[in-house]
């Protein structure tokens, strides 16, 4: 593909991000919307009791002629309404709160019936939380006659969509332009940016289920485009990550080294495809940007103490990317199979690893509990593959600091899996789907779960488990490509490159 983006290209984006009522997909795969789902859950749990952000908003707002709408409807169902939300309130986590409305909203079909798009079991863990306020949403839709309020107030969401609308067309042409290929590469698969104006101020809450990837963003004064360019380059690039896992592997042992920095988050630390992903977007979003090679070197210094340990390396390659006509899907391989594992280990060697949270996270960071901190090492005793080390600190945790802990069940749960003790493990990986909210314990507990039913040759059970885990391994390179291949053949069955803790 040219360098230059076509024509053609900026067409295709114009009509996909217009604010027009026919809302469909372009050959672009990118989506700028109002979601009605989206807008009526909430509008729902408004009038059920979520204040949050409430006092930012302007006499005559959106949000506030919604809510006085809602009011003066004073539909019959509403004490029902207000019970089921303070009893699921996320009182600590006003973001949290409004997420696990936002999560089940995208699993939703169209207004009235607001049919799950998944079996319940598939739900994500936030959303399935609260699946239980759609009976009273559909109810409430009909006693407030929200269909009548949608078509009052989707002018709003119009005005709200266009305000966004030449800026990220720009910045999407400008990020395929560097890239050198359009998104319209991934048939079958979207990125929705969807605009709502129930939520608190300032929200952008990402999520990927499936094959798709959303972006949720709430009122705010300053346009939240780094943060849809942010998911749009996940969007471009997890694919590729996926694709050459097998080039990935033969590079994995630096992540020995990243494991070492304190700051950098679990995730990363499990998934070198997810690490390799981080550490390019991060140089992406430099050279799109045209930052001054000295401030860049800077902040890749930065990015490299807190445990992102081949930005320097892609900064490089994304110069000499500039400099020839490849695009990145067919750059990408050579690019990672070009990194010198032990040229980068003498060259991180004398990295220091930064032990706080980056400069601009303003408020002071909390002392590790021995809760985190018998957590931490029984990670750490894991990855070196002291296995009854890591067993005892896991114990300790549930025993005697927290026993729903879903960091320690599923650690006991990976631990007993490579100890070949399949009866405990998979005791401990039910435990963990029944009580682990974080997305990557929950894929590959359903991962783990089918590979056991495989063994066992109950290959319905497993398909199902792998199925499940489809639904949010997409964001976790290694777990989609577990996934899909326990979907296309038994585990057990060939060689599998996919042990240890995932």
């Amino acid at each position: 593909m040219p360098r230059v983006t076509s024509c053609l290209m900026v067409a295709f984006l114009a009509m996909v991000l217009a604010p027009a009522p026919a809302r469909s997909q372009s050959a672009a795969n990118v989506l700028l919307e109002p979601n009605e789902q989206i807008f009526c859950i909430l509008a729902a749990v408004n009038a059920a009791g979520y204040d949050a952000g409430i006092g930012f908003s302007a006499p005559g707002d959106t949000r506030q002629v919604v809510r006085e709408y809602l009011q003066a409807q004073n539909a019959p169902i509403l004490p029902q309404l207000k019970k089921f939300y303070a009893d699921h309130q996320v009182k600590d986590d006003p973001a949290k709160d409004l997420g696990q409305y936002i999560s089940l909203a995208l699993m939703v079909g169209s207004a009235p019936d607001f049919k799950l798009t998944v079996p319940d079991a598939e739900l994500p863990p936030d959303a399935r939380d609260v699946v239980g306020i759609l009976p009273l949403v559909r109810t409430f839709y009909t006693q407030t006659r929200m269909l009548f309020l949608w078509s009052r107030i989707q002018k709003k969401y119009d005005e709200a969509t266009e305000r966004y609308t030449d800026a990220v067309r720009q910045d999407i042409v400008l990020t395929e332009a560097y890239m050198r290929f359009p998104s319209s590469s991934y048939l079958g698969r979207t990125y929705a940016i969807y605009i709502d104006l129930m939520g608190a101020p300032e929200q952008a809450q990402a999520r990927i289920y499936g094959l798709n990837y959303y972006l949720v963003i709430t009122p705010s004064q300053a346009l939240k485009l780094n943060e849809i360019r942010f998911q749009y380059l996940h969007f471009l690039l997890d694919p590729l990550a996926a694709k050459y896992g097998a080039n990935l592997d033969q590079k994995a042992a630096l992540l020995t080294i990243a494991r070492q920095a304190p700051t950098l988050g679990l995730d990363f630390k499990d998934d070198f495809g997810l690490l390799v992903t981080e550490c390019l977007i991060r140089v992406v979003e430099l050279r799109i940007n045209k930052v001054p090679p000295g401030d860049a070197q800077k902040q890749l210094d930065d990015m490299t103490a807190q445990g992102l340990i081949l930005v320097h390396y892609f900064y490089d390659s994304l110069l000499a990317f500039e400099h020839q006509d490849a695009t990145m899907t067919t750059y990408y391989r050579p690019m990672v199979d070009a990194i010198d594992v032990h040229n980068e280990q003498r060259r991180l060697f004398a990295v220091h690893f930064a032990t706080k949270p980056p400069a601009a996270v303003t408020h002071a960071a909390p002392a590790q509990t021995e809760e985190q901190r018998l957590l931490d090492q029984g990670d750490n005793q894991f990855f070196q593959g002291k296995y009854p080390e890591a067993k005892a600190a896991y114990h300790a945790v549930l025993e005697n600091d927290n026993p729903n802990s879903e960091r320690a069940i599923y650690g006991l749960a990976v631990v007993y899996a490579n100890m070949r003790k399949p009866d405990l493990a998979e005791e401990y990986f039910e435990k963990s789907l029944a009580t682990a909210h974080d997305l990557r314990i929950v894929t590959w507990s359903h991962i783990y779960l089918g590979r056991l039913n495989d063994l066992n040759g109950k290959r319905d059970a497993a398909i199902a488990q792998y199925h499940a885990a489809l639904v949010t391994a997409a964001a976790y390179p290694m777990a989609l490509r577990a996934a899909q291949s326990g979907m296309q053949t038994p585990f057990g069955s060939q060689p599998d490159g996919q042990q240890g803790k995932q």
